[in-house]
């Protein structure tokens, strides 16, 4: 509970003072953009082994998939995102991980996102983004009912032109959200625990 609210603290700090400092950032921005990512994405946490005194239970590391589209509004950029994912359920010791095999664990997720401008190179496109907001995901588990959970996302986009109204992006992120697990999807000695995910991919971003 205290990293979950430390966590929003700092998003939401980060938000004030940025969208305050994006007021003298004066470059012209298109009017819609959209945006398709690939990122390796890591897990930690989600699931714990009460009687293990060694090896983190979480998900194993996979390509997550996103795409969004926002809209300027002022100094800032609202819009909404759609992001896929697909792993298993791995334990990690010191000297060996260990991959569950059978079990297939997704998450389509819905985001509202805010984006502020920290840094334009020029008058060609190259810039520095910020983007947080709240996700709505939807789990599914191999032969299990599909449930859902809140949580929140912040990313960073470095974003370099190509061509016209093309740009290449660089991402960098975090995302919070309760266990993908209920409890009666495990064992007894099994607790459901906070999942934290970060990830860095690579994307495409049309404008116009």
């Amino acid at each position: 509970m205290g990293r979950t609210v430390a966590w929003r603290l700092v998003v939401g700090g980060m938000l004030v003072t940025l969208t305050r400092s994006a007021d003298s950032l004066g470059a012209q921005e298109q009017a819609w953009r959209v945006t398709a990512t690939a990122a390796q994405t890591w897990f930690s946490g989600g699931l714990d082994d009460s009687t293990m005194t060694e090896g983190d239970w979480s998900l194993a590391p996979r390509v997550s998939w996103g795409f969004a589209a926002d809209r300027a509004l002022g100094k800032v950029r609202l819009g909404l995102g759609l992001s896929y994912v697909s792993s298993k359920i791995q334990v990690e010791g010191e000297a060996i991980t260990i991959t569950e095999g059978t079990l297939d664990v997704a998450q389509w997720g819905i985001a509202a996102l805010v984006t502020v401008p920290l840094l334009r190179l020029g008058s060609s496109g190259a810039a520095v983004d910020f983007s947080a907001g709240p996700v709505l995901g939807i789990w599914t588990l191999t032969d299990e009912d599909s449930r859902t959970r809140i949580g929140g996302t912040a990313s960073l986009q470095v974003a370099a032109p190509i061509s016209g109204a093309w740009r290449l992006l660089a991402t960098a992120g975090a995302s919070v959200s309760g266990s993908p697990f209920n409890t009666g999807d495990v064992p007894p000695e099994f607790e459901t625990t906070t999942l934290w995910a970060s990830g860095g991919g690579l994307g495409l971003q049309y404008a116009f």
